[in-house]
């Protein structure tokens, strides 16, 4: 899903202000009409680049409509018979297809192009486009081994002693891991 919104971004030129997933477990841990759990990774994204995560509700296809209304358009007019050497032909080809064919096309609803209206009105109301690629945290449950130390990512990192056997909850990324404060690890960095 990140992967798919830094996509976005990058191709529409700015970051939604709200983004309206379905409840996918890569968003939504737990599915709920009136509290959804968010999966942590998602929301310190959404934190990173500045949107608001407004689940479609649950149960409610009317919610829905006007994107999977898209989806038989797209398949007929995109995917039919198509065969793509990997995903990034597929991306490119995809985003080609947008900008030249979908992006052109008169909308039978509105009888403007999609991308002259979206230039025209929507554009401005995006946030800034990220200028570098979000790193995307590993999230982890290691076990405290008796030398002090956890592994996460294939590395070995230091734990207080009073841990051991303890399992703990570490997040990494391509710099530090860490693990939450809480009284037994008082927020440490390892």
């Amino acid at each position: 899903m990140i992967d798919g919104c830094e996509a976005a971004w990058a191709f529409f030129g700015g970051v939604f202000a709200t983004v309206i997933p379905d409840n996918m477990s890569s968003v939504i841990d737990k599915a709920s009409a009136t509290e959804p759990r968010f999966n942590q990774a998602f929301v310190e994204y959404g934190q990173s680049r500045g949107f608001l995560i407004d689940p479609a509700r649950v149960r409610r296809p009317q919610d829905k409509p006007r994107v999977e209304r898209v989806v038989p358009y797209v398949r007929a007019s995109f995917f039919a018979g198509e065969r793509f050497v990997d995903s990034e032909d597929a991306q490119r080809r995809a985003e080609e297809w947008s900008r030249t064919k979908a992006g052109m096309r008169i909308h039978d609803t509105t009888q403007c192009r999609p991308a002259e209206l979206f230039a025209l009105e929507e554009a401005a109301q995006l946030l800034p486009a990220p200028t570098s690629r979000y790193d995307v945290p590993l999230y982890a449950k290691p076990k405290v081994h008796r030398d002090h130390h956890i592994e996460v990512a294939k590395a070995l990192h230091s734990i207080p002693g009073n841990l051991i056997g303890s399992v703990v909850d570490a997040r990494a990324d391509a710099t530090t891991v860490t693990t939450p404060r809480s009284a037994s690890c008082s927020g440490l960095t390892c």
